[in-house]
């Protein structure tokens, strides 16, 4: 989370940046008569950026766009109160910049940004001598470098995705045995990890608390109703932004969106024992089936892991629908 706070603050401060680089190019070119006939005999185009009704559109506009995310990234939230077929729009170019992060878009443009930037100071310097175009080619550098630096992947991306997928195959394997019903993930203990009691018997007895904390982590005798597992997200409690105080839906953004990157989108609902997340874009590929009928899609189970750490009760998934790119799961929390 650090990181991708990290990311999103280098970015706004460069807006920010380059507002004040146009600002000053604007105070020089009205007070500098020489910079006036140089950019005339020069470059032509540059008296026209650097109108003041043009410098003022283009600063207004970043200035309101970094504001916008800066507003985004506290509330958490992608859009705003508009329109649908804005909202559709602003929706599909969200998924085609996402897209673009993930191929060598990102290193073409840092490429441009360097080549340009590193030319543009070293003719500014040495041919035009005017230092607000040196300052603007250095800033140019500066966000190529900054660019080639960010992360692929400002959360976990495919590779994340695929340990953690990974992860399900030992409790498949030690499960593909049985015929097992739903799961009930169980809080930490004394400082422990998130487990999963299993039911592998017919009985639809739920046992206590207790006794699906003492039930074996293999099987041990014939006659045994149940198996304790750790599912994917057992450790969740190692990660300081889980203890940090945040709301249910937050954590579960941390965890699904900002850290292993499964969905795109989370949302929470709380009424008396029962909880409905759905996810927007979730990733429910597993190849796992017996983790899957008992524990859920793999989403669903990192949810049900955060559930049990901030209300620190046993919780239980009911059911999980697919419909298109959203996910919906239910879940109650067990006294």
């Amino acid at each position: 989370m650090a990181s991708h706070r990290l990311g999103e603050a280098l970015i706004d401060v460069q807006t920010i940046v380059i507002v004040g680089l146009l600002y000053w190019l604007l105070s020089e070119e009205q007070s500098n008569p020489y910079l006036r006939a140089w950019l005339f005999d020069n470059f032509p185009l540059g008296l026209y950026l650097l109108a003041p009704l043009t410098v003022a559109a283009i600063s207004g506009t970043l200035l309101i766009i970094t504001l916008a995310r800066i507003l985004f990234f506290i509330t958490g939230k992608n859009v705003t109160h508009v329109t649908g077929p804005v909202l559709g729009t602003l929706s599909r170019l969200n998924k085609l910049l996402r897209e673009q992060a993930s191929t060598n878009g990102a290193n073409f443009s840092a490429l441009v940004l360097t080549v340009f930037g590193t030319g543009l100071a070293l003719y500014s310097y040495f041919i035009a001598n005017s230092v607000p175009l040196v300052a603007l080619g250095i800033s140019c550098v500066i966000l190529g470098f900054t660019a080639v630096s960010l992360p692929r992947y400002i959360g976990g991306g495919p590779g994340l995705r695929a340990m953690l997928q990974g992860a399900t195959l030992s409790v498949e394997a030690l499960l593909e045995q049985f015929t097992v019903r739903r799961a009930t993930y169980l809080p930490p203990h004394n400082g422990g990890a998130v487990s999963a009691y299993v039911p592998i018997s017919p009985e639809t007895e739920t046992p206590s608390l207790n006794e699906m904390r003492l039930t074996p982590k293999s099987l041990v005798y014939s006659e045994q109703k149940g198996v304790l597992v750790y599912p994917v997200g057992s450790e969740l409690t190692r990660i300081p932004e889980v203890q940090d105080g945040l709301s249910l839906e937050e954590t579960l953004r941390y965890v699904l969106v900002e850290s292993a990157n499964i969905c795109s989108r989370v949302m929470a609902e709380e009424t008396e024992s029962l909880i409905i997340v759905g996810m927007k874009d979730a990733d429910v590929n597993i190849q796992g089936q017996s983790y899957l009928n008992s524990l859920g899609s793999l989403p669903a189970s990192l949810a049900a892991c955060v559930i049990a750490v901030l209300r620190n009760k046993p919780v239980t998934l009911l059911e999980e629908r697919k419909a298109g790119d959203r996910l919906v799961a239910v879940f109650q929390l067990l006294e």
